[in-house]
């Protein structure tokens, strides 16, 4: 179930991408191989990847705010959602089931995929003029 970077999640935004592309290298060992893995070390994973996920929100949030991007708190809202959803399953997945592992990791992949293609893009131009302005 693992997913793969595509060019077409580039914002070109240097920083952002790379985390981007971190983030699928973290996600395909998250997937791959997971019913060998024992309750402790999926916990891991998950911990892993929502603490990886908070850095990035915030990088991006910092980013936003320094180019002074209109819609910050609608995006910031969008991240507390998933941050929150995750911490929920997360929860779910520690006191009750581990077979919840393979829905955390569907959700994580879809959100994070359709935010970084129907999210970001909203503030790219506005970033980039940013970083373009203060190089």
């Amino acid at each position: 179930m693992g997913s793969t970077w595509s060019n077409s999640f580039t914002l070109n935004i240097p920083e952002i991408d790379n985390q981007h592309k971190k983030f699928f290298e973290l996600f395909d060992g998250a997937s791959s191989g997971f019913e060998n893995k024992t309750p402790e070390q999926l916990e891991r994973v998950i911990i892993e990847l929502e603490n990886y996920m908070e850095y990035h929100f915030q990088t991006e949030e910092k980013l936003m705010e320094d180019a002074g991007y209109e819609n910050i708190e609608n995006h910031k809202k969008q991240h507390s959602f998933f941050i929150n959803r995750i911490r929920e399953m997360r929860l779910e997945f520690e006191y009750m089931n581990p077979m919840l592992y393979d829905k955390i990791i569907n959700f994580i992949k879809k959100w994070f995929v359709s935010h970084v293609i129907a999210g970001d893009p909203k503030y790219r131009d506005t970033v980039i003029s940013y970083l373009n302005q203060n190089k």
